[in-house]
C-alpha cells in the first residue's frame, strides 16, 4: 500500500527510447517551497519533445534520475510561502517533471483554467496553442500569402492552419497517408496533399499556381527536406519546427545562394524567455478566447493511467494517431 508521503512517477534514470527506459515508481512527495505550489496532476500530455528529451536530443537535459513530461493540469492541492493562489484552482503550468501524481510549479507560471473547458482540452492548452499561435505570428507573412507544412495532423499543425486560414493566409498541408487528410479536412483545411505515393511537390506547384511559396515549415526534416526548398519562392524562409524523421536535412546550396534562401529554427522555449509579461498574457488570452469558442482543434487519442506509461508512450508514437495522448494520475 501506497504511504500517503508518497507518490507514483514516470520516471527515468538514464537516456534512450522512451518505452525501454521509463518506469512507474514510488518517490517521495514534494513540498512546496517559497513562491511554489503543488499540484494534484489531473493530465498531463505526452509530447514529442518530451520523448525527444528523453532520447537526449532536445535542447533541454534535466539531471537524472528525472521524471518526464512538462506540461500539467492540476488543483492545488499545499502552497510555499508568499503564495496568493487559493488551494484547489485548477491551473496549468509548464514544467519539468509533470508525469507524476503531484509535481511542483512556481506559482508565477501557473495559468488558471476557466472550469468551462474540460480536463482533456485545459491539459493541452499552454505547449502546442501556444507554439502554433506564436509561430504563425513569427512567420511575418501577409494576407493573401502561401505557407507549406508538414506533419500537418499533428497538434501545432492543426492549429496553426486553422489560425492562418482565419487571417486569410493560404496553407497547403502535407500529410503522409489519407485517413490523416480526411481528418485534417474535418477540421477545416482547404488545401492537402498526401505525400506517400505521390509527386506530391507537383501538387503543391499546381495549387499555388503562379503564386510564390513565402515560408515552409519543417517538422520532419530528413530527406524530404530539399524538396521542401525547391518549392520554396524566392527570398522565402524555410522554418524548422522539429525534426520527427531524426535524420539530417539535405539542402541545396545552389538554391540557398540563388534563390537568397533564409534557413531558420523556431523554438517556443526562446521565445518564452524574451516575451515581456505582457506579451505571454496577450497570448494566453487568445489561446483561452479560441478554446472557450471551439476553434482549436484538440482531440484526444487515448488516455493511459501512469501504471501503463510504456504503453501510453509507444501509443504516442503511433504514425497517424488522430489526437493527443494523455497521462490521468
Amino acid at each position: 500500500m501506497q504511504s500517503p508521503d508518497e507518490m507514483l512517477a514516470l520516471r527515468y534514470d538514464r537516456i534512450g527510447e522512451p518505452a525501454e527506459v521509463l518506469g512507474a515508481v514510488e518517490v517521495p512527495k514534494p513540498e512546496p517551497g517559497a513562491g511554489e505550489v503543488r499540484l494534484r496532476v489531473l493530465r498531463s500530455p505526452i509530447h514529442n519533445h518530451d520523448l525527444s528529451t528523453i532520447r537526449g536530443t532536445y535542447g533541454v537535459r534535466p539531471a537524472l534520475p528525472a521524471t518526464g513530461g512538462t506540461e500539467a493540469l492540476g488543483r492545488i492541492d499545499a502552497v510555499g510561502a508568499g503564495v496568493t493562489l487559493p488551494i484547489g484552482a485548477r491551473v496549468s503550468a509548464m514544467i519539468q517533471g509533470a508525469w507524476a501524481e503531484y509535481s511542483i510549479a512556481p506559482a508565477s507560471q501557473c495559468v488558471p483554467m476557466p472550469e468551462a473547458l474540460d480536463d482533456d482540452v485545459a491539459s493541452q492548452l499552454m505547449a502546442m496553442p501556444l507554439s502554433a499561435l506564436i509561430l504563425l505570428d513569427d512567420l511575418r507573412v501577409e494576407r493573401g500569402a502561401w505557407i507549406v507544412q508538414n506533419a500537418a495532423n499533428g497538434a501545432v499543425g492543426r492549429i496553426l492552419m486553422r489560425l492562418a486560414q482565419a487571417r486569410g493566409i493560404n496553407v497547403i498541408n502535407l500529410v503522409r497517408r489519407e485517413s490523416s487528410a480526411e481528418e485534417l479536412r474535418a477540421f477545416g483545411a482547404e488545401h492537402v496533399v498526401i505525400t506517400e505515393g505521390h509527386d506530391w511537390a507537383a501538387e503543391v506547384r499546381a495549387i499555388a499556381g503562379d503564386n510564390p511559396i513565402a515560408r515552409v515549415i519543417d517538422s520532419v526534416t530528413g530527406p524530404q527536406s530539399i524538396e521542401l526548398q525547391r518549392i520554396l519562392g524566392r527570398r522565402g524562409e524555410y522554418v524548422i519546427f522539429g525534426g520527427l524523421a531524426a535524420a539530417a536535412m539535405r539542402l541545396d546550396p545552389g538554391l540557398m545562394i540563388f534563390n537568397e534562401t533564409v534557413v531558420r529554427g523556431f523554438w517556443m522555449t526562446a521565445w518564452m524567455s524574451r516575451a515581456s509579461q505582457q506579451e505571454r498574457a496577450a497570448a494566453v488570452q487568445q489561446i483561452f478566447s479560441l478554446a472557450l469558442t471551439n476553434n482549436l482543434p484538440l482531440p484526444v487519442s487515448a488516455i493511459f493511467a501512469l501504471a501503463d506509461g510504456q504503453a501510453a508512450v509507444l501509443a504516442a508514437e503511433q504514425p497517424g494517431r488522430p489526437g493527443k495522448v494523455l497521462l490521468a494520475p
